[in-house]
């Protein structure tokens, strides 16, 4: 958790020197890595606040009120899966920094207002939803947040709705492996106000084909490779939710803010993704060995391509990367033998990189490639510079 004024201070100080690094993320996470060497969560709970634009609103305003310092809390507790003490001291971190001062006045006015109408103040943030209940079987727990469905019970039908209500009790998570191995579902409706995906949570239904996720949805699987949400316990290693499943389509709303790795690792039959145009990266095996998947929407907010993300897409046959992207790590399109073109746009600065093994080329080797593999790109960019020096034919971006 952050605390103290010494992180404040730290960054007053980097906000003061380095203006720039706040219309910049890639500049903000490198001087965050060098400010707080030590310490990958406070970076990755600053870097949170900033992704979400919580920073971007902060600089147009003059002081923060209570209720904003609620919104932008609440913002990431729900799309990050963050505890609320870290929510808000992350928040608060930042305000400091851009000497924002915390003014309740308009709390207590709407605290007021509502307690004169004998009634609780809902945030604005919330969103109604219809209240689904199921005859299906489920082991589940009661956390903080409400019902964290543990495992299916039920014999497989070939249509489930996964209820958000379990005797009168809101459900707002499934949690790791709760339908693993339930080969005989065809079809999944996660109902609205369910927030959170487990790690492996439908890990190996092969009859899988369809799934309809809500737009209440916040996160697929794991953040990181550290450890699950708190909503879904304390697995440290893990599987993707869809891994190894019969998807053969799948668009994820733009409500999701981050999909964890491995998520549609080894879906055979997928054939089109979508994802939400928010989403900041494409995490390592996200896609990999999807053997059979044509059509990527990319999110428009895409800013690196991790470890072996689309690694053995076999028949994927063009690439557009939206503007913005600065990495492509090591793997992404490895194994990619349909692979005819990519275009790699001029913000992206780095090829080849991330924590890998250094064994796997990004574009995998040679005679792993299709025959007229080609990087479009513009003129003196630096994916035009990695391509000769790869020896890989490039052209001109129309």
């Amino acid at each position: 958790m952050i605390t103290g004024m010494e992180d404040d201070k730290v960054l007053a100080g980097l906000i003061h020197d380095y203006p720039d690094a706040l219309s910049d993320r890639k500049r903000l996470q490198a001087l965050l890595l060098d400010f707080f060497p030590q310490d990958r969560r406070k970076r990755n709970l600053l870097m949170i606040v900033f992704d979400d634009g919580i920073v971007g609103e902060m600089r147009s305003l003059g002081q923060m009120d209570k209720m904003a310092l609620h919104r932008f809390v609440r913002s990431i507790e729900q799309g990050y899966d963050i505890r609320t003490k870290s929510a808000e001291a992350a928040i608060l971190a930042w305000a400091k920094a851009m000497n924002l001062s915390v003014d309740d006045k308009d709390g207590q006015r709407e605290e007021a207002a509502a307690s004169a109408d004998g009634q609780k103040p809902v945030p604005s943030s919330e969103k109604e939803w219809v209240p689904c209940e199921s005859e299906s079987l489920y082991e589940y727990e009661e956390t903080s947040r409400g019902i964290r469905i543990l495992k299916f019970v039920d014999f497989d039908e070939p249509v489930v709705v996964v209820p958000n209500i379990i005797e009168g009790k809101r459900v707002v998570a499934v949690g790791n492996y709760a339908f693993k191995g339930c080969v005989g579902i065809e079809k999944i409706i996660i109902s609205d106000g369910i927030e959170i995906l487990g790690n492996g949570a439908f890990l190996n239904c092969r009859g899988l084909k369809e799934v309809i996720l809500p737009g209440s949805l916040r996160g697929i699987g794991s953040t990181d490779a550290t450890g699950c949400p708190k909503i879904l316990g304390s697995e440290i290693k893990y599987e993707g939710a869809f891994e190894y499943s019969g998807l053969e389509s799948v668009t994820v709303p733009d409500s999701v803010k981050y999909i964890g790795e491995n998520s549609f690792a080894g879906c055979g039959r997928l054939k089109r993704a979508v994802l939400p145009g928010k989403l900041r990266e494409i995490r390592e095996n996200t896609f990999r060995w999807c053997k059979s998947l044509r059509d990527v929407v990319f999110p428009q907010e895409l800013d690196a391509v991790r470890i072996s993300a689309f690694e053995g897409c076999d028949v994927l046959q063009t690439v557009d990367l939206p503007e913005g992207v600065t990495a492509i790590e090591e793997g992404a399109f490895a194994g990619c033998k349909g692979l005819e073109s990519i275009y790699i746009p001029d913000s992206v600065v780095e090829i080849g990189g991330g924590k890998g093994t250094g064994f796997l080329k990004t574009f995998g080797e040679p005679d792993e490639r299709h025959e007229n593999f080609t990087i479009r790109c513009n003129m003196g960019s630096y994916a035009m510079q990695y391509a000769r020096a790869w020896q890989i034919r490039c052209e001109r971006a129309k």
